[in-house]
């Protein structure tokens, strides 16, 4: 389920164009924005994107953790590790049954030729077997308890109790990286919005800025030229085409949310909150995550069952050295009516007895391939123990890493924040200026062009910021708490 798992984001991602790519692509036309309307910014923080076609479908609005919530209740693969542990539950089961009696009955009918007489004289001969036919019935009930095992039962159950505890954990570890990839999909479909309505106001403004310098050099005015106006006009078309791509790369994020969820195909979803702003945490020192991890990685918990079980099953095939002591109950009955009843207790009478008892025994089975599963268990045991440690280390590593990834993006993300609030002063103090006639074009195309690289970086600064805070929480098994 991983390695489906990675080829399906994979796949997704993929799908979807670069999202640093695009920004970088329609921020450079911005610099010959002309800002006829000064609440650019403004604009930009308010405009929505447009409503998704409904084409006759029923429209869900969800938060984030609403999709959490449906992927995790509708996941094949969810659902395929919970019948894995519904297996595991009843292989519990059974060995928990070993130390219950087993009963077995046989009953038989049948015909039987007439026999009459004693061992010594009968008037019938044995080659009659066709002659005189009776009816004839058996009922033989055993039911054996076991009393001591020297430790296989329990052994048995335990390495079936920690079997069932990896399968659980196994389920634990698929949902949580289906969190992340949920919490990933839609933060990139937040930053889609986001950068959508950045680019439509843009191209807003290109449009009033085209019919602005229309109008001047249809005066003579002298602040703007030709070659302005053929600038303006090559961005507004850079900036539709832009639309188009982010609005492509919408649909793909869209569309691999909607597969997650397993909606059918007349139900649809919107996401309650486009806007897309960071996670609010306070990281903590890193030995907190570390220690976070030892006690909720779901891959800490199987590694610790599967060992525990693998010690377990060694155990158990260690008993095989030793008998089985059981005590068994018996009850035996048979009649004929066509056949005579011996009364000789030395005499086998297969036909007509009643009879029962207790008897006390033990039961004892070697072969000399004991000896070898025994050293076979034992390397499986030592093996998986030394699995577990490299294991662990590199869930630590792993730990560590997206912590720092973490801490990175929150740094990237105050100084995205800064230059965003430059970006935007810088561009306000130019186009005043220029409306008053105080400054020059080209200082407001450097300075919108500034304000849109950092406002489309401080996007993506957030949603990186997300992801690798929805990462760190895989990493540590916190996701999944919730």
């Amino acid at each position: 389920m991983e390695q489906e798992h990675a080829r399906m984001k994979m796949h997704t991602m993929q799908a979807v164009p670069s999202v640093r790519t695009m920004a970088i692509r329609w921020v450079v036309p911005l610099m010959v924005v002309l800002c006829i309307r000064l609440p650019f910014a403004a604009a930009a923080e308010t405009a929505h994107l447009v409503d998704l076609p409904q084409n006759g479908r029923k429209v869900y609005t969800y938060t984030m953790h609403d999709l959490i919530r449906i992927a995790l209740e509708s996941s094949p693969e969810i659902w395929a590790e919970e019948y894995a542990v519904q297996q595991a539950d009843a292989r519990v089961g059974q060995a928990k049954a070993g130390r219950l009696p087993r009963a077995e009955v046989l009953n038989i009918l049948g015909p039987v030729p007439e026999a009459r007489g004693t061992a010594v004289y009968s008037p019938d001969r044995r080659s009659d077997v066709l002659d005189n036919l009776g009816p004839f019935t058996k009922l033989e009930i055993t039911l054996s308890q076991p009393l001591f095992t020297f430790g296989r039962m329990r052994a048995n159950i335990e390495a079936a109790l920690e079997g069932l505890e990896s399968k659980r954990a196994a389920v634990q570890r698929s949902r949580a990286e289906l969190i992340r990839t949920i919490k990933e999909l839609y933060f990139t479909l937040q930053l889609q919005y986001e950068l959508f309505d950045l680019v439509s106001d843009t191209a807003e403004q290109f449009s009033k800025a085209i019919s602005k310098a229309q109008e001047l050099l249809d005066q003579g005015a002298g602040t703007v030229t030709q070659q302005d106006l053929l600038k303006l006009r090559y961005g507004n078309i850079r900036a539709s085409s832009e639309l188009k791509e982010i609005e492509k790369a919408r649909s793909l994020v869209h569309a691999a949310l909607h597969r997650f969820l397993c909606l059918p195909q007349h139900e649809d979803f919107d996401l309650a909150e486009k806007r897309l702003t960071p996670v609010n945490i306070t990281l903590a020192p890193l030995e907190t995550y570390r220690e976070l991890a030892r006690t909720h990685r779901p891959e800490w918990k199987q590694l610790e069952s599967g060992v525990k079980a693998k010690a377990a099953e060694l155990r158990a095939q260690q008993c095989e050295y030793f008998p089985n002591i059981f005590v068994t109950g018996m009850f035996r009955y048979a009649v004929a009516p066509n056949r005579d009843r011996q009364e000789n207790p030395f005499v086998v009478d297969d036909f007509n007895y009643l009879e029962g008892g207790l008897v006390l025994g033990w039961r004892y089975t070697f072969d000399f391939g004991l000896p070898h599963r025994v050293a076979e268990k034992k390397a499986e045991y030592l093996q998986l123990l030394q699995q577990q440690q490299a294991a662990q280390s590199g869930i630590l590593l792993d730990v560590e890493k997206a912590y720092k990834e973490a801490a990175e993006k929150y740094e990237v993300l105050g100084l995205a924040s800064q230059a965003r609030k430059n970006g935007r002063a810088l561009a306000t103090t130019s186009a005043a200026s220029f409306q008053l006639g105080l400054g020059e074009a080209k200082d407001v195309f450097e300075a919108l062009r500034i304000y849109a690289e950092s406002a489309a970086n401080y996007y993506l600064a957030v949603k990186d910021y997300n992801v690798a805070v929805a990462e760190l929480e895989r990493a540590t098994g916190a996701c999944w708490l919730d």
